[in-house]
């Protein structure tokens, strides 16, 4: 009985460190979150001060401008909502992932009893477990791929939006002399940086999947 007992702590004790590795990734989109939040709320100030100042120095239409820099920031509030919707889908499959190893766990508990009251062959209960602990870590890794893959969305966002927000404090620091023409080199701006964004995220995307290759590889080896 007590062989069979380690096996099952030596599972646990497995699935316990995925959870910490996944509780921790997860941890840090959460961080990132509060970041891009931050970079929202200095947003909000910068636009309302940029149409202040046009109101002052073009009277420039309140309407007007709204309209303008909804064009501009369309994409963004798009990649806001996608994003958004990201994260509710990733903290199911968090929950989902946590709630199904605590039940193969004491799944497993009863059965390899079981098969230890029936005194079955050390070698069964080692297929058995290696079975289960292969499913674990392919589980595992495949939500931390997912994990890594949106906090590395976020990052990218965030600088995309943290761009964004310079330019448009440089804008308002031009004080009296600003001009709408000004506010329409915003848009190629905006484009440019959303251009190397998405350079960047893809580039990385490819490094994370040849890294998870060469991952399985080597663990088949």
């Amino acid at each position: 009985m007590e062989p069979v007992l380690d096996l099952i702590t030596s599972y646990e004790n497995r699935v316990s460190t995925v959870e910490e590795l996944i509780a921790t990734a997860y941890q840090a989109t959460v961080a990132s979150q509060g970041s891009l939040g931050l970079v929202s709320e200095e947003r909000e100030c910068l636009v309302t001060s940029l149409q202040e100042m046009l109101a002052k120095n073009c009277s420039l239409r309140k309407k007007d401008f709204n309209r303008f820099m909804q064009m501009v920031l369309s994409n963004s509030d798009r990649k806001r909502r996608e994003i958004e919707e990201e994260r509710n889908r990733v903290r199911e499959k968090v929950n989902e992932y946590l709630d199904e190893q605590r039940a193969l766990a004491n799944l497993l508990r009863e059965q390899l009893l079981k098969v230890a009251r029936e005194n079955a062959d050390s070698n069964d209960l080692q297929v058995i477990l290696g079975k289960i602990r292969s499913s674990c870590h392919e589980a595992g890794q495949y939500l931390l791929t997912v994990l890594r893959d949106y906090q590395a969305r976020i990052k990218a966002f965030q600088k995309e939006q943290e761009a964004i927000n310079y330019r448009l404090q440089r804008l308002v620091e031009r004080g009296e002399t600003l001009k709408i023409e000004d506010l329409r080199q915003l848009e190629a701006a905006k484009a440019r940086q959303e251009r190397i964004a998405d350079r960047e995220l893809r580039r990385e995307e490819v490094d994370r999947l040849l890294s998870h290759f060469r991952q399985r590889r080597e663990s088949r080896h």
